[in-house]
């Protein structure tokens, strides 16, 4: 009996110890660089900005006081992490689903990236969906981006079945995004990309929607930003219809540079499956035209 005893006081402190287990349960959200945590995600206020400050990213106010520091873990994050999953007839896309791009090899920097495009008809449907649709600049690196962005349905921003515009900033793992704003079908946009200045290796640059109040978002002492892309990206797509009618053409696309004038060629990439197709109308870096075709065009 007392070997029993003394064999079960022996077993007991292993038997009350309990494996700690991780969360898993942190809400995840819907960015255009695709599902991400919500701890990852930051607005940004009105007069604020994104800093990067050696491996360190920081969120400042219009003060300029320090809201929130990461750690830049130079993650993959626009056209380097551009992958669709496409089922044929029956569209489940997610992300970059079409596009165009043109990379700056020049030694002359991108000063300005201008589009203007239509907001297209609501879509027939409403699953839950959320299409982005842009024009955008990254670094050679392919770990950031900066964006104006057309949405329609839910993301970390806000939104649901109707369209909204803003403002986004992508480094590595971390979100930002400027305040969302409601729009509406018909309505003409001009998304804006800026260098603002630079010095070395550091390049400042605004991103806005010309004209809209609270889309505008400095982004300051990042890479130099070569990839120039017009894109339309989707999450939650299910049917055909879950996408506007017809079609988007980004339109007076004017590129400029610190001097000179750049050899622009735009490369295309389309999801014919789910007949989403890019095409390019007017090659150029002045008043160039790209469109992309939804199914039901």
């Amino acid at each position: 009996m007392k070997s029993f005893a003394l064999f079960a006081a022996l077993l007991l402190p292993f038997t009350l110890a309990a494996p700690v287990e991780e969360r898993t349960d942190e809400e995840m959200v819907r960015t255009p660089a695709g599902i991400r945590p919500i701890s990852k995600v930051h607005l940004v206020p009105e007069g604020g900005e994104v800093r990067l400050v050696g491996e360190e990213i920081h969120l400042l106010d219009a003060t300029g006081s320090v809201l929130h520091v990461a750690t830049n873990d130079h993650a993959k994050v626009g056209m380097s992490q551009a992958t669709a999953t496409t089922s044929g007839a029956e569209p489940e896309e997610t992300g970059w689903v079409a596009y165009a791009s043109w990379l700056n090899e020049a030694t002359e920097a991108i000063s300005s990236f201008a589009t203007s495009f239509t907001v297209p008809p609501v879509p027939e449907d409403n699953h839950d969906q959320t299409l982005f649709m842009f024009n955008s600049i990254e670094p050679a690196s392919g770990d950031a981006i900066l964006q104006p962005v057309l949405q329609f349905g839910p993301s970390a921003a806000g939104g649901g079945a109707f369209w909204s515009v803003a403002s986004w900033y992508l480094v590595g793992s971390e979100t930002f995004f400027s305040s969302l704003v409601k729009t509406s079908a018909g309505t003409v946009l001009n998304g804006l990309i800026t260098l603002t200045s630079s010095s070395g290796a550091d390049f400042n640059y605004d991103v806005t929607f010309t004209g809209i109040t609270g889309t505008a978002l400095t982004a300051t002492k990042s890479a130099e930003l070569v990839w120039a892309t017009e894109t339309l990206e989707t999450y939650g797509v299910t049917t055909a219809e879950d996408y506007p009618a017809g079609t988007l053409t980004f339109h007076s696309i004017n590129l400029a540079m610190t001097s000179g004038t750049p050899e622009t060629e735009w490369s295309t990439v389309s999801d014919s499956a789910d007949k989403l197709i890019t095409t390019v109308v007017t090659q150029g870096f002045s008043n160039a035209e790209v469109e992309i075709s939804f199914p039901q065009a």
